[in-house]
């Protein structure tokens, strides 16, 4: 099954229990409706919202009130899971303006990420005659599994990493999951400091040097990474990944952690073989955690959807938790974790933010510049998580609480 289903081990045991005792620290609060948003994100400290939809168009909501910031449709595919799929800005975005995005060429039908560039009269409304070319990547033919989150880690303000998916087909067909050859089913970690068009290879990548693995390449052996994160206090790195016919699965790793990891598809879906073509090889990196499909007994859902850790600056309850969901069964969790992504114990928390607001299909999470933490879906909708009570929390942290003023 593939993210095209939206558009179209662990099961939970007793010892990772869905704590119905715990205070619901969450609620989710209504922002606005978009046309298909699947991603947003924000400068560092910057009070604006940018909502990417997938039809090319990036939003800027500021003082409640929504505008365009930047159009590409006209260059941007949207068959299948086809898109304007992501959305980063440099770290020093402050003072260089630069930001990129991830899309589906129109015309190649290659995966890319292009730099833009505003300047402080033009904050608002990028210029697409601003577009660099940093990457093209040959795609398959079919429109799934195209992945395309990319993002920077905390502390490194150089290297910008993109996942990409297998390319589409049943089972990975071109077995691009295991061929360190093909740049997709991938995660890339590229240099784009450089002022012009183009990347470098960052010379510790971990496959620098070796002739069976393009140096791009920063981990293998995944499906579908569609949505990935840091966490922004540590630098871990989450990813979702959407698996075939049995298992979810998301992937970590800790901070500081060299890469390299191959992560087994398609020789495993999550934590089992992969049916007629599983196996093993040396060195496969097994999932923090993985979950079971609906039409297995205890399955909670058959796309996962990555999330972020909560750092945000109002819900201390939640600090610390892996907040993700599935959008085929529209449920989202939360999970307290040890150093190696595991579950301690796990909560739902879909009633509680999901309830009334006619969100459905959940597409993607987001992050602003502040930590706060937000969820939409295909629907249109778009929430930002709050706590669950702020008027119990006392006048000073209600004055301060970023959940009682407009985006």
């Amino acid at each position: 099954m593939g993210f095209s289903s939206c558009w179209r081990a662990v099961v939970v045991s007793a010892a990772l229990c869905f704590g119905a005792t715990a205070p619901q620290a969450m609620v989710g609060q209504y922002v606005g409706n978009f046309n298909e948003p699947i991603y947003l994100t924000a400068p560092q400290g910057d009070k604006r919202l940018f909502v990417v939809e997938k039809s090319g168009v990036i939003k800027v909501v500021r003082n409640g009130k929504t505008t365009t910031f930047l159009d590409v449709s006209q260059r941007v595919d949207t068959e299948g899971e086809r898109g304007l799929l992501g959305l980063a800005f440099d770290p020093g975005y402050a003072t260089n303006g630069r930001f990129y995005i991830s899309y589906i060429d129109r015309r190649t039908l290659q995966s890319r990420v292009d730099r833009y560039t505003v300047t402080p009269t033009t904050a608002n409304k990028a210029s697409p005659k601003t577009r660099q070319s940093i990457i093209a990547i040959n795609q398959s033919s079919t429109a799934g599994h195209k992945a395309g989150w990319i993002g920077f880690r905390p502390g490194d303000a150089k290297n910008l990493y993109f996942t990409l998916g297998d390319g589409g087909g049943g089972y990975d067909p071109d077995g691009n999951g295991q061929n360190g050859q093909v740049l997709l089913a991938k995660v890339l970690r590229i240099d784009v400091s450089g002022s012009g068009a183009g990347y470098t290879v960052p010379a510790d990548n971990p496959f620098v040097g070796s002739s069976t693995v393009k140096p791009e390449i920063w981990a293998l052996g995944l499906r579908n990474p569609y949505r990935a994160s840091f966490d922004r206090l540590t630098g871990a790195f989450w990813l979702g990944d959407v698996g075939e016919g049995t298992r979810e699965e998301v992937d970590f790793e800790a901070p500081g952690d060299p890469g390299g990891h191959n992560y087994g598809w398609r020789l495993r879906e999550g934590t089992v073989e992969t049916p007629m073509v599983g196996g093993d090889a040396p060195g496969l990196t097994d999932p923090a955690f993985d979950y079971a499909h609906l039409e297995i007994p205890g399955g909670l859902g058959n796309c996962v959807i990555g999330g972020y850790v909560y750092r945000g600056p109002s819900i201390p309850e939640a600090d610390g938790r892996y907040v993700f969901g599935d959008c085929v069964s529209n449920r989202i969790f939360s999970i307290s974790h040890d150093q190696r992504g595991a579950p301690i114990d796990w909560r739902e928390e879909t009633d509680a933010l999901l309830a009334g607001s006619g969100l459905s299909v959940i597409t993607s999470f987001g992050e602003d510049g502040l930590g706060r933490l937000y969820v939409m879906g295909l629907s249109g909708v778009l929430l930002r998580v709050c706590p669950s009570a702020p008027a119990q929390r006392g006048a000073q942290r209600l004055l301060a609480d970023p959940c009682t003023t407009a985006p």
